[in-house]
């Protein structure tokens, strides 16, 4: 299993969210979530919603937050997008990818804000596959409940 994102996967996660947050936004009040995840709750890693085969996370809360804060930039100015490759490439290069079913068990939810928007930050203890027994930062939208239910109002 491949556990870095090239940066092309990166760039593909990140004009998903481009199109996916601020819809998924707009329709919420506040957050996109329905719920979310506790601490001790066991998840598996999705990223189906985006059409991937793999849900993404980070191997730190620093680059989530950098990816969270630039995908809200972008969704407000698109050409911050197409003018920051650099940034794209940097933040592809700390990322990971965890096949969609990579169980796991939250240890810690934290509400994030920037720039008006909201999302919850959920840290991982991976269970399975080449990253089991490492810490993953990703978002409550990465991961759906032990019963395949996502985390996302629908």
């Amino acid at each position: 299993m491949n556990v870095r994102v090239s940066v092309r996967a990166a760039a593909s996660a990140i004009a998903i969210l481009l199109v996916v947050v601020p819809s998924l936004q707009a329709a919420a009040a506040g957050t996109p979530y329905a719920r979310v995840p506790s601490k001790g709750d066991s998840v598996r890693f999705d990223g189906s919603v985006g059409g991937e085969s793999f849900g993404w996370g980070f191997y730190n809360e620093y680059w989530l937050q950098t990816y969270l804060r630039f995908t809200v930039e972008a969704a407000r100015n698109p050409s911050v997008y197409a003018k920051s490759q650099s940034a794209v490439t940097a933040i592809g290069e700390h990322a990971l990818t965890l096949p969609n079913g990579t169980r796991g068990m939250v240890e810690e939810t934290k509400t994030f804000e920037y720039g008006g928007r909201q999302d919850v930050q959920v840290r991982v203890m991976v269970q399975d596959g080449d990253l089991r027994g490492s810490e993953v930062w990703t978002t409550a939208g990465e991961l759906v409940d032990s019963s395949g239910k996502s985390f996302l109002k629908t």
